[in-house]
């Protein structure tokens, strides 16, 4: 495998309108990860006991297309392959999906 080959991590924090910055320094991006709240929306349906989160990862992989910082998770759906995640490149494009597939999963969840 060639070295270019190789996804790369890419690190992010948030500046102040929560919008992904790239920072190099793993010192400052993991001080700055234990001292802010990275997620923005969780959904638990206490019934079902589905959950989904929507969060800031503050990594991605680019070994080719966009970062998707944000990723938006389900867990506890009952056949596994169900229990999805979503990438995001922004917070708003994250809650969207986040609604999304909230709606989805309530249909899943409602239909005899």
């Amino acid at each position: 495998m060639k070295p270019n080959s190789i996804a790369r991590k890419h690190l992010y924090i948030l500046d102040g309108k929560n919008k992904p910055v790239e920072v190099f320094d793993f010192s400052e991006w993991s001080r700055w990860r234990s001292e802010n709240d990275l997620i923005f929306r969780r959904t638990l349906m206490e019934e079902s006991g589905v959950t989904i989160t929507t969060r800031f990862r503050g990594v991605s992989e680019t070994g080719s297309g966009e970062p998707l910082p944000f990723v938006t998770r389900v867990a506890g759906m009952q056949q596994e392959r169900d229990n999805e995640s979503y990438g995001a490149r922004t917070l708003d494009e994250a809650l969207e999906q986040h609604e999304r597939t909230l709606q989805k999963i309530l249909q899943m969840l409602t239909r005899p």
